[in-house]
Parts: structure tokens; sequence; C-alpha cells
């Protein structure tokens, strides 16, 4: 392979690499929130009802 083929492979790997990343870390930043507020009001319900007893 020359060296100018080798660049361009690097470039377009790359260049998907960093799209593939931005359509899959969309979501799952949306998941991490969503799991964050769901650990969260279960704590606060455990705490609740550690209080009524």
């Amino acid at each position: 392979m020359k060296f100018r083929e080798k660049v361009a492979v690097f470039v377009v790997a790359l260049l998907l690499s960093f799209l593939l990343f931005n359509m899959i870390g969309s979501p799952s930043l949306s998941l991490l929130r969503l799991g964050k507020e769901a650990g969260n009001e279960i704590i606060s319900n455990y705490l609740a009802n550690e209080d009524k007893s």
C-alpha cells in the first residue's frame, strides 16, 4: 500500500468512528440519565419507608 492510501483509509476510518460514536452516544447518554433518575427515586422511596418505621 502506498502512503497516500494508508492515510486515506485512516481518515475514512476516523470519520466513520466519529459519526457512529455520535449516533450511538446520544441514546446512551439519555439512558444513563434515566438510570440515574430511577436510582434516585428508588433511594428516596427507601428512605421514606425507613422514616415511617
